[in-house]
């Protein structure tokens, strides 16, 4: 299983290369939207776990010690969502993705980094 700081590594790299929302063409945030892009739970499902109906499900619909399809998918592609913590941290990078202005998110990554006490490479907090 990944830990918290492989998550975060792997959204933190993929929102800051890819820079913009992962949305319909109704601009509704999707687990994989337009143009090939994955919103921050979208990046670290599997395609072998992905599928349509996952859409419109999110982090933030669940608590720690529920289950569902959407947190099946993340299980089965290496993260431990029955974790308090995990869940913690991916609603915070679900909401940044969601809610949060492009341009801001490297300070609001850096933000979640030292909320989740999650040690991030100086060269990235610049």
């Amino acid at each position: 299983m990944k830990d918290l700081t492989e998550i975060f590594e792997t959204v933190r790299s993929h929102l800051l290369a890819q820079q913009a929302l992962s949305v319909d063409d109704d601009g509704t945030c999707r687990l994989r939207g337009q143009d090939g892009r994955r919103c921050a739970i979208g990046i670290l499902i599997d395609d072998a776990h992905y599928g349509h109906p996952l859409e419109g499900l999110g982090i933030g619909y669940y608590k720690t010690g529920q289950d569902g399809p959407l947190l099946r998918a993340l299980a089965m592609s290496g993260v431990d969502v029955y974790r308090a913590e995990t869940l913690a941290l991916l609603h915070d990078l679900e909401d940044l993705h969601d809610a949060g202005d492009i341009a801001d998110w490297p300070l609001q990554l850096s933000a979640v980094a030292k909320r989740h006490a999650i040690s991030m490479p100086d060269e990235a907090m610049a």
